[in-house]
């Protein structure tokens, strides 16, 4: 998965530690969305739905506590594995977006994945570790 931080939250973060703004609100747990067009690091991407992903349900599923390891050389990997099991064909799924879990959910993280579809019965499962944050790509 390519990485890279929403833009706009990488930039709350800048100005919580270089000009003493107030720290951002990070709502727990992390979600994982599905995406059948990906986002950039400027705008959202297109969300499933169970009308075009029959078995996902919108807003994602939990990412677990914690959402990601610890880090190491500026990488972090996901902690827990993320799964769904379609309940019918899917509609190409072919990027990834972490939110947070506030009322209004924020975006935190996003990123392409290689094209998946899924026929009924099939599971797309993200092993722990499969998915990763790497401060290089902010």
């Amino acid at each position: 998965m390519a990485n890279m931080t929403d833009r706009t939250r990488a930039a709350s973060l800048m100005d919580f530690v270089l000009h003493g703004s107030s720290a951002p609100t990070i709502t727990a747990p992390y979600k994982l969305r599905l995406m059948t067009a990906a986002g950039s690091n400027t705008s959202n991407g297109t969300e499933a739905t169970s009308g075009n992903c029959p078995g996902y349900t919108a807003g994602g599923s939990t990412m677990g506590s914690p959402a990601f390891g610890t880090n190491s050389a500026g990488v972090s990997s996901s902690a827990n594995a993320v799964s769904w099991t379609a309940t019918g064909s899917w509609t190409a799924i072919v990027g990834v977006e972490i939110w947070d879990s506030a009322g209004t959910p924020l975006r935190w993280l996003q990123g392409t994945i290689t094209s998946v579809t899924l026929s009924n019965g099939n599971t797309l499962n993200f092993a722990a570790g499969s998915i990763t944050a790497d401060a290089s790509q902010w």
